[in-house]
C-alpha cells in the first residue's frame, strides 16, 4: 500500500462482504468459505504469495 496504490484498495478493499459460494460452469467450487475442491489450500497460498510478491517486484 502506497500513494501510487491506496485508489485500487479503497474501491476494491472497501467492502467487508465475503465471498459465500463460487460456481464456475455448474460445480461448487467453494460454499460458505469452505473450498469444496480436492487440493492443498495452504500451497495454493503459498504459491500465491510467492507470486504476488513477484508480481509487485514489476510495479
Amino acid at each position: 500500500f502506497n500513494e501510487e496504490t491506496w485508489m485500487g484498495h479503497l474501491i476494491y478493499g472497501i467492502s467487508q462482504a465475503n465471498v459465500e459460494a463460487t460456481i464456475c460452469q455448474g460445480k461448487i467450487l467453494m460454499w460458505n468459505g469452505e473450498l469444496l475442491l480436492d487440493i492443498d489450500e495452504q500451497e495454493v497460498k503459498a504459491k500465491a504469495r510467492e507470486l504476488a510478491e513477484k508480481l509487485w517486484d514489476r510495479f
